[in-house]
């Protein structure tokens, strides 16, 4: 009897596991518990680094600094070979997640985050290719993985 109540245990663990997984709860979670590192993906790696959108396409080449803000810029120490969109870092500080069960946005609160759209387009929120395939391998599969083991051996 002891045999069955243990097969029944690990089917109750992996039905939890499936359900969870399925419903997309799992992978929100992991999404919220790394909020931080995609926003930061998307600010500082994507655009002030890199100074591109989440296409992978320079921001420079929808509207390059004017003569005025590349002056401006040398005179703060910040890049003017890049469109970096950073000035007072108000717009990347204002950057939040809204995280549905089968997917997730990059989103600003700045006020100036509608002109900065309509001047660079709505692909300078979000991240490339190479960041969303970081996210998923050193973040979400691991911890999916981690979260596995933990229903499947009842650790939780």
């Amino acid at each position: 009897m002891a045999g069955l109540k243990s097969i029944q245990d690990l089917r109750n663990r992996v039905a939890t596991f499936n359900n969870g997984l399925s419903s997309g709860a799992y992978i929100q979670q992991i999404i919220w518990d790394n909020d931080a590192y995609i926003v930061d993906m998307n600010a500082e790696e994507q655009l002030f680094e890199q100074g591109i959108n989440r296409l992978g396409v320079d921001i420079m080449d929808y509207a390059p600094y004017s003569p005025l803000t590349i002056a401006i810029k040398e005179e703060k120490g910040q890049p003017t070979n890049r469109v970096t969109l950073r000035d007072t870092g108000d717009f990347e500080a204002s950057f939040f997640l809204e995280v549905g069960d089968k997917q997730f946005e990059i989103k600003a609160s700045d006020f100036k985050t509608e002109d900065l759209i309509k001047k660079y387009g709505r692909q300078i929120l979000g991240l490339t290719d190479e960041n969303i395939a970081a996210l998923i391998w050193q973040y979400i599969f691991p911890d999916l993985m981690k979260k596995a083991k933990n229903v499947l051996y009842g650790n939780e």
